[in-house]
C-alpha cells in the first residue's frame, strides 16, 4: 500500500492508530457512564442504609421506652405489694410483741443476765481472736521482712556480679 492510503495527509497520523484512538475514546465514555450509574446506585444504597439505620434506632428507642414503662409498672406494683406486706407484718409483730411482753415479764431479767454473760464471753473471744490475729500479723510481717532483706541482698549480689561481668 501506498503511504498516502494509510496516513492522513493533513495531520500525518496513521489511520490504524486513529481508529484505535477512537475506540479507546468510545470505551472511556462507556466506562464513565457506567461509573456515573454506579455512583448513583451507591448513593441510593447509602440513603437506604441510613433510612434503615434510622428506623432501627427509632425501633430500639421505642423498645427501650416500652421496656422502661413495663419495668416502672412492675416496680410500682412490687412496691405496693411490699408496703402492704410490711404493714401486715408490722401489725402482726406488734400484736405478737405485746402478747409476749405480757407473758415474759418474769423471764426478762434472766434473759438479760444470760445476754450479759454471752456478751462478756463474746467480747473475751473477740479479744483473743484479735490478739491472735495481731500475733500472726507480726509473724507474717517478720517473715516478709526477712524475705525482703534476702531478696534485696540477692539483688545486690546479682548487681555486683552483673557489674563484674560487664567489666570483663
Amino acid at each position: 500500500m501506498d503511504r498516502s492510503e494509510t496516513m492522513c495527509r493533513y495531520c500525518g497520523v496513521s489511520y490504524l492508530i486513529f481508529h484505535e484512538f477512537h475506540q479507546l475514546n468510545s470505551r472511556v465514555a462507556q466506562l464513565e457512564e457506567e461509573l456515573r450509574e454506579q455512583r448513583g446506585s451507591t448513593q441510593r444504597e447509602k440513603a437506604q442504609r441510613e433510612a434503615l439505620e434510622l428506623g432501627r434506632l427509632e425501633w430500639e428507642r421505642a423498645c427501650h421506652l416500652e421496656v422502661q414503662r413495663h419495668v416502672e409498672e412492675k416496680v410500682k406494683s412490687t412496691r405496693e405489694e411490699l408496703e402492704q406486706s410490711h404493714r401486715d407484718t408490722e401489725r402482726a409483730m406488734r400484736e405478737e410483741f405485746e402478747q409476749k411482753t405480757e407473758n415474759m415479764k418474769g423471764e426478762y431479767q434472766n434473759i438479760n443476765k444470760e445476754k450479759e454473760r454471752i456478751a462478756v464471753r463474746d467480747v473475751e473471744s473477740e479479744r483473743k481472736k484479735r490478739e491472735e490475729l495481731e500475733r500472726k500479723s507480726e509473724e507474717t510481717e517478720k517473715v516478709l521482712s526477712d524475705a525482703l532483706q534476702k531478696a534485696n541482698k540477692n539483688v545486690e549480689e546479682l548487681r555486683k556480679s552483673f557489674q563484674q561481668l560487664e567489666e570483663r
